[in-house]
């Protein structure tokens, strides 16, 4: 009997034992697991070669997409370890949008099952034989409440590259029919192969995304809306105002008929600039992404903003922008009727071209990305019915244009004016290649030495007894919130951390205190995080009863494993609450985003236990 109790006794040690080893290896499982696979079993040396990079997402868990939204995330990225091959592009699937429980801010990310796309080219001659190719995935994975710190996970994908043979297709065509080749996720001219002469590193430019994100979190009735109340806004841009002057003359030659038909003038004139824009979608749709990756490359940046500069000069006198002389004659030529609204609209449509701010930039990206010719015609279809409306009215009040103050040198002192908005276009435009963080203070220090310029030393229009005193209430306007965007956020009252980074400095300032300790452990890559700072951390109840903790913020953005192993923390945010005595009061432990009011209550429950 004694036996078999003994007997019954080890198999329950032994049991106990496979469960705690179970329960540690599930911990110690990575989120992502990737599978790999060739699309052919054998290439000739001069083939593409496309491989499917199958994503494994943990249940409950995200990872970051290849362009995340916040900077300070860190991306999905895939790098291969090989001197023979080089990658074209990559090709990822549709993103989804998460919402933390605590945020009303969406973001980007891949959950489940995710397949990815790669293809390759062999750089010069390869040898012939089986290869075996050697990849990293480099993600951050998440739940709703914490995040774990940066994985790499390698992978491996095997073919062989043999001249004598036909390329043979390989048994995986139901896993490559996942992934769109079609839609490139970045191009060849967008990939960034480091100096490292082992490792062909990739990033991936992030492009602007205002329209993108509207449409996929709003829907396409309220994106088109959108999209037309964004035309309405561009007539208000620096670069369409010389416009406006040919319009009020056009209509006003135009001034005899009915009310109805100087609007059908209009409307003609509005559909004749609808078809410059129009087009201008479509080939952004037919070209893909080339289009809005030209506009963000450096050089293409800088000319457009030499465009405006030399806008700018034009305003102050040093040339004239007159429309060319042969199509003047011709515009002359159908000056009335309603076909001459419409060529008129088509000029003015192409003239006003050149203003591509990041508005309308977005818009081409978000179009080239869907491919869709008709869907891509429709957008800008509707963008330049929103920029050709006031163009209606315009048409429908020319009778009442006289009215209008005559020109003299008050227009002089409106054409300054416009040339410093077009010079601050061009300092705007430039803001992508400025170094980080000095771009507002160019941009903000420019405003304040223009409108200091418009009330000391510019004095044209002054013989006005109106336009002085509209343009200095501007000028001051300007001057007063350039000045208030410069001065530092206080941000309010909020939570006083002493930063520590390491062991040591913790157990001292543990030890030494005379009061309960609050740690809070962080790292930039950390959503959470920054809501616990932003929401939590700046609450006037929590900000006044810190006042009677020791508190520590310590930094894990890079890993520290003395820190982690002591506390025990494999995911982040982690706020620790020690009693006076130095010991961990555990369940009071935070292991995510917590509510101000939530985290008082365990602030008085520690401050209980500690005396």
């Amino acid at each position: 009997m004694r036996t078999i109790k003994n007997s019954l006794l080890i198999l329950l040690v032994l049991f106990g034992f496979f469960l705690f080893q179970k329960s540690i290896f599930a911990q110690n499982t990575p989120v992502v697991k990737v599978l790999a696979y060739s699309q052919k079993e054998n290439y000739n040396s001069k083939d593409t070669i496309s491989i499917a990079a199958v994503l494994q997402i943990k249940e409950n868990y995200h990872i970051n997409t290849y362009r995340a939204d916040d900077p300070n995330l860190i991306k999905t990225t895939i790098t291969l370890n090989n001197n023979d091959f080089k990658i074209l592009n990559f090709y990822y699937p549709e993103e989804k949008l998460y919402k933390f429980e605590f945020s009303s801010d969406k973001i980007k990310v891949f959950q489940g099952e995710t397949v990815v796309g790669i293809k390759l080219i062999s750089i010069g001659e390869v040898k012939q034989g089986d290869k075996k190719l050697s990849f990293v995935l480099n993600y951050q994975a998440c739940d709703d409440r914490s995040c774990l710190p940066p994985e790499d996970v390698p992978f491996e994908v095997k073919f062989s590259i043999d001249d004598s043979k036909p390329s043979k297709t390989g048994k995986f065509e139901n896993i490559f029919a996942k992934i769109d080749f079609n839609k490139p996720s970045s191009l060849e001219s967008d990939i960034n192969l480091t100096e490292n002469p082992r490792t062909d590193s990739v990033t991936v430019n992030q492009d602007e995304q205002i329209v993108s994100n509207f449409m996929k979190e709003k829907g396409m009735l309220l994106g088109l809306i959108f999209i037309f109340i964004g035309g309405l806004a561009l007539n208000l841009t620096p670069c369409i105002y010389p416009l406006i002057p040919i319009t009020i003359s056009y209509f006003g030659s135009q001034g005899s008929g009915t009310k109805g038909q100087r609007i059908l003038l209009g409307i003609f004139y509005a559909l004749g600039m609808s078809v410059t824009y129009s087009v201008l979608g479509l080939i952004a749709a037919l070209t893909g992404n080339v289009l809005g990756s030209a506009l963000q490359n450096p050089i293409v940046i800088v000319f457009v903003a030499l465009v405006f500069i030399a806008l700018g000069t034009s305003m102050f006198g040093l040339f004239e922008i007159r429309i060319p002389q042969k199509l003047a004659i011709e515009g002359n030529k159908a000056r009335t009727g309603y076909l001459g609204s419409f060529l008129m609209g088509l000029l003015v449509g192409f003239i006003a071209a050149p203003c591509i701010g990041p508005f309308v930039l977005s818009l081409l990206i978000y179009v080239g990305t869907l491919q869709n010719p008709l869907l891509g015609f429709l957008l800008f279809f509707v963008l330049s019915m929103g920029l050709g409306l006031p163009y209606i009215f315009l048409a429908a009040s020319s009778t009442m244009l006289a009215k209008l103050p005559r020109s003299g040198e008050w227009m002089e002192g409106v054409k300054a004016i416009f040339g410093l908005v077009l010079f601050g276009m061009a300092i705007n435009t430039l803001e992508p290649i400025f170094p980080q963080g000095l771009f507002k203070y160019v941009f903000y220090g420019f405003i304040i030495l223009a409108g200091l310029y418009l009330i000391f030393i510019n004095k044209k229009g002054h013989n006005s007894k109106i336009f002085p005193k509209i343009k200095i209430t501007l000028s001051l306007l300007a001057i007063v919130f350039s000045i208030w965007a410069l001065i530092p956020s206080s941000g309010g009252s909020e939570v006083e951390w002493k930063v520590l980074t390491n062991l040591d400095s913790i157990n001292i300032s543990i030890k030494n205190s005379n009061k309960p300790v609050i740690i809070d452990f962080y790292a930039d890559w950390c959503a959470q995080c920054k809501e616990l700072d932003k929401y939590t951390y700046t609450d006037a109840g929590v900000v006044s009863l810190s006042t009677k903790f020791n508190t520590i913020k310590v930094d894990l953005t890079k890993k520290n494993s003395e820190i982690t192993d002591k506390f025990n923390i494999k995911g982040l945010p982690v706020v620790s609450f020690i009693n006076s005595k130095g010991e961990e009061i555990k369940e009071l432990r935070v292991t995510g985003f917590l509510k101000p009011e939530e985290f008082i209550k365990k602030m008085k429950i520690a401050l209980e236990k500690s005396k």
